[in-house]
């Protein structure tokens, strides 16, 4: 420069020496505002300041391995940092805790089972009823429905359509079935001694079998006239052709009460005799066991044998919770007989009452058991009788599901 050059040498070599540090410092002058070191950048960090910085150093390298940078310096990252306007990152929280109620745990499926009655609902039907009403059922996943027939021959012919998952039935009616082609099979025994019966009024000039020659007998089902009466007429050397035989379904009780008929066959011993002495009308009854006719289930369960495979679980659950409503009920009655007309309040009356406890010492123990023996025998009886063409396999009769 001409200036420098006009001055002593000596002073040359002197301003030479300190022009890097003016120019210097005239770039910190008039550097912009966000290059100037801060108060806090330029004094030392305290204990408490250092120990802040750490996560802050420690989320920078993160940051840098991250976006593959150099995190070797704290201070090449912020002097990078520093270069620029700061950046503004936006971090979205993740909970570690999840807030709130958890979702509800869904029940299991409900598998429908559906029962028709033989008859209009009453004491003998009380480990149906009463197993529904423990809820029991419901906990092992089966919605039981209890149907109670417009007609009492329909029950077992509507589980053989597949229109019913089981019916209450007879073993005599099961047998006399069978012989005629329908795809049935008992699975349960609610009654394990016969129920069926002939009975007739007190006042009535009927003492013996031989005295129902002539007269009007009344019956709901159709085993009731074969094999029953046809074996309590032969056992007296006489048939049917001896006797009138009228259809009264429901109406048993007012039949005899209104002398419509001179007896009823078929009538189950221990509910209608306590019906009728309601009604003022005594009886008097003949019990076919007596009169020729093997020892046979009263009360059973019957289901389509094609279908006995896919609702097989189902009828375990059933049958796991009729054996234990039967054991409460046996150990106690009066609060099963509550729980039985809370469930079906029609059943509230001094004639059921007697008809619960003459039930109630009926009642299967273990519904599922099979007596083997029993059903073969009254199979042959009813074939060396003729009330059968054919014999068939107690296995294709009856079965234990709980065994299979």
């Amino acid at each position: 420069m001409t200036t420098c050059s006009m001055l002593p040498a000596r002073h040359t070599a002197r301003l030479a020496r300190l022009l890097p540090a003016i120019l210097m410092a005239a770039t910190l002058a008039t550097g912009p505002a966000w290059a100037q070191p801060t108060d806090d950048e330029t004094q030392p960090q305290s204990s408490s300041m250092a120990e802040e910085a750490q996560p802050r150093a420690s989320a920078q390298t993160s940051s840098a391995e991250a976006t593959g940078g150099d995190s070797t310096s704290g201070g090449e990252q912020g002097a990078a940092s520093d270069s620029g306007p700061k950046a503004t990152e936006t971090v979205v929280e993740v909970p570690s805790v999840i807030q709130g109620s958890p979702e509800p745990i869904e029940p299991p499926p409900t598998r429908e089972l559906h029962v028709v009655l033989d008859w209009y609902p009453s004491p003998q039907h009380a480990a149906l009823l009463i197993a529904k009403a423990h809820g029991e059922l419901k906990r092992r996943g089966v919605s039981l429905t209890i149907t109670t027939p417009a007609d009492p021959s329909v029950p077992a012919k509507l589980v053989a359509a597949g229109r019913a998952d089981l019916a209450v039935g007879r073993e005599p009616q099961l047998h006399m079935l069978i012989d005629k082609g329908l795809p049935l099979v008992r699975v349960a025994t609610l009654i394990d001694t016969p129920l069926s019966s002939l009975i007739v009024r007190e006042d009535s000039d009927i003492t013996d079998i031989t005295d129902l020659a002539g007269k009007t007998l009344g019956y709901a089902f159709q085993d009731s006239i074969n094999p029953v009466l046809a074996t309590m007429l032969n056992h007296h050397g006489m048939t049917l052709n001896d006797v009138t035989l009228e259809k009264v379904e429901f109406a048993m009780v007012r039949a005899l009460a209104e002398k419509r008929v001179d007896a009823l066959i078929g009538a189950p011993r221990n509910v209608i005799p306590a019906l009728l002495g309601q009604e003022g009308v005594p009886t008097r009854r003949f019990l076919p066991e007596e009169q020729g006719l093997p020892l046979h289930d009263g009360l059973i369960l019957i289901a389509n044998r094609d279908h006995l495979s896919a609702k097989r679980d189902d009828i375990d659950h059933l049958l796991a919770g009729l054996e234990e409503a039967t054991n409460w009920m046996i150990n106690y009655p009066d609060e099963a007989w509550d729980l039985l007309i809370d469930q079906e309040p029609s059943l509230d009356s001094d004639a059921n009452r007697q008809a619960w406890e003459a039930s109630l010492r009926r009642m299967a123990p273990s519904p599922a058991a099979l007596n083997v023996n029993r059903y073969a025998t009254f199979e042959t009886f009813l074939n060396k009788k003729a009330f059968i063409d054919d014999s068939t396999p107690v296995k294709r009769i009856a079965v234990d599901p709980s065994s299979s």
